[in-house]
């Protein structure tokens, strides 16, 4: 008797599932469907067999995010299975972002057959087009059915699949054509787990010819700066793999020895706050004009860009010679357009340049760099004094209050998502030590506020009890997130910031609107009470009127083990006043320090 089509089907999808889980996958997250059904079924029995682990997901784009934050958290690759269609259509927000901030995810679509492809078939569409654009690699088993793939074509599809979401971490797009009937009986089931194999299945197939990666390190020149000159050191979000980190770090620590360089780092860029030379407020020094008396400085940028105006407008001056090293990522990550990009590894460039350089120059000028360093250490420390007076001196509980206080009341064992918008740009200005106490996380890479609460559902996943902070209109825009709750190893804190809508957009210069308004095209604040909503998916909450009770918030939510939400209420008209008058302030305290800078 004939073996069953379906047999194929379940057979050669628990093979490449297997596959991957032998390359390290652990996590997959399951979306509903039926031209997947020989996934789910594969991934089910894996999963019982605790190969795996499997989570499931109602919502493709929350699926999506929910795999990104478990990538992110990890290093290591994650997967999404969907089924065909629009499904399809929904990763795209998740790909996009894996892309920008450089996370392995690894996405499996089931897809009808070319037969019903171009001819009016339900479900049918050009979803092997829809992620190509973000994605670093495409690959599919036979348009006619993956039931025709070869055991040599399936290895070598999982392996430079795998591969290619890894070595330059981000999104990899695998289309599976599954030919009908999808779903085996029992018997079949049962004969492909008790070990039914590949000898039994299409001996004969044509193998595949791929042709061979090349491993081999490229040739180049290395760009070199003068350590021994006036210099300054821009770290942006981390984008390399997480186990580079620790070497990120050493080879950090040795480039400040030699030069004595500041240190200005974004709060995701894995920095940790004993760094010899970090500057924790840096960006108010740009905001109040410090940085204009340098006229010519060498600038090593690490990574992205961090969310500085100010810093992007000093850096399109002329009078800097600019380097911007990435961890293996080579595509140009210069807006400015001034630097010269190297992008094989911080730590590969400095042990290189350490072994050609001598310790000690003829002409010592690093005191330079050093005189720099220590007086933006002591305009650090004042700075971190007169924040403290002026943001907790009424016990109002506004966005710079937040970022500052926030840091202080978590365990540093703790780690936090913030979301894009006012979060990250308060955290980086106000924030001080308190941002470096611990691993930060966000959406850097395309900087959207899509997915934010499935993110740092998958992020717990990983790192266990955590927080998020982000504000009302993106933890509205990813309600379906919440579904995630019945996950006993997620355990997630959102502090929701809740300004009435976006409140980031009345920072936007603009003076009037002569026709429209503003609060309906900008804002867009929404009638729908977060605590009801949070009541509904049977969440703890609490709602936190002053700076006095967040302490006690934030001790009660970590008292607990299930997800939580704690909603802070400000005034975005009123703090973007605040950022405005403390900005004003700082530099007239200041003012008479200035002229000695630089």
């Amino acid at each position: 008797m004939a073996i069953s089509l379906a047999r194929y089907n379940f057979f050669i999808s628990l093979e490449l599932l297997k596959t991957l889980v032998a390359k390290g996958v652990k996590y997959f997250v399951l979306c509903p469907g039926s031209r997947s059904g020989p996934l789910a079924l594969a991934a089910a029995s894996l999963s019982r067999r605790n190969e795996l682990t499997l989570i499931t997901s109602i919502d493709e784009r929350s699926a999506a995010f929910l795999a990104l934050g478990i990538s992110a958290a990890s290093g290591q690759v994650s997967c999404v299975i969907t089924t065909s269609g629009s499904a399809v259509a929904n990763l795209l927000p998740a790909a996009v972002e894996a892309d920008r901030s450089c996370h392995p995810l690894l996405f499996l679509t089931a897809d009808r057959p070319l037969r019903l492809k171009e001819c009016g078939a339900n479900q049918a569409v050009n979803q092997q087009d829809f992620l190509k654009s973000v994605c670093r690699h495409f690959d599919e088993s036979p348009k006619e059915g993956i039931h025709l793939i070869s055991k040599e074509r399936l290895t070598s599809l999982v392996e430079k699949s795998f591969e290619m979401a890894s070595n330059i971490p981000g999104p990899v797009h695998v289309n599976l054509p599954y030919e009908e009937p999808l779903h085996p009986c029992v018997i079949d089931q049962k004969k492909v787990l008790d070990g039914w194999g590949f000898e039994e299945f299409l001996k004969g197939k044509t193998t595949s010819t791929e042709t061979k990666v090349i491993t081999d390190f490229p040739s180049f020149q290395l760009p070199k700066l003068d350590p021994f000159s006036l210099g300054i050191i821009i770290i942006g979000p981390w984008r390399g793999k997480a186990k580079q980190l620790v070497s990120f770090r050493e080879a950090l620590n040795k480039w400040h020895k030699l030069t004595g360089w500041p240190i200005l780092a974004d709060p995701l860029s894995g920095v940790e706050n004993d760094q010899e030379g970090l500057i924790n407020h840096w960006n108010l020094l740009f905001s109040i004009g410090l940085f204009e008396k340098i006229k010519e400085i060498q600038v090593l940028r690490l990574g992205p860009l961090p969310p500085s105006r100010e810093l992007q407008i000093w850096l399109k001056k002329p009078g800097k010679i600019q380097l911007l090293i990435t961890e293996g990522d080579h595509r140009n990550l210069d807006p400015i357009g001034g630097a010269i990009q190297f992008s094989e590894g911080f730590s590969f460039w400095v042990n290189k340049l350490l072994e050609s350089i001598p310790k000690k120059p003829s002409i010592d000028k690093k005191n330079v760099s050093q005189k720099m360093t220590k007086e933006l250490e002591n305009y650090d420390l004042f700075i971190d004094d007169w924040l403290d007076k002026r943001l907790f001196r009424n016990g109002l509980i506004t966005e710079p209050a937040l970022a500052r206080l926030l840091p202080r009341l978590l365990p540093t064992s703790s780690p936090v998502m913030l979301a894009s918008s006012s979060p990250i740009r308060d955290w980086l200005s106000y924030s001080g030590e308190g941002a470096f106490l611990r691993r930060c996380f966000g959406f850097r890479g395309a900087s959207g506020i899509d997915g934010t609460l499935s993110m740092g559902m998958g992020l717990s996943i990983i790192m266990g009890r955590m927080l998020l902070i982000t504000g009302d209109l993106a933890l509205l825009h990813d309600t379906n997130g919440w579904l995630f709750s019945k996950d006993k190893n997620i355990s997630l804190i959102v502090i929701m910031i809740d300004n009435g809508g976006g409140g980031i957009f009345n920072q936007l210069n603009i003076d009037s609107i002569q026709e429209g308004d503003f609060e309906q095209i900008f804002l867009m604040p929404q009638e729908v009470c977060p605590l009801t909503l949070a009541r509904a998916y049977g969440l703890k909450y609490r709602q936190v009127a002053c700076l006095d009770d967040l302490e006690q918030a934030i001790e009660w939510s970590f008292s607990l083990s299930t997800n939580v939400l704690i909603r802070v209420c400000t005034n975005s008209v009123e703090d973007h006043t605040l950022r405005i008058s403390l900005r004003d302030d700082l530099k007239k305290t200041l003012s008479e320090n200035l002229s000695s800078f630089g």
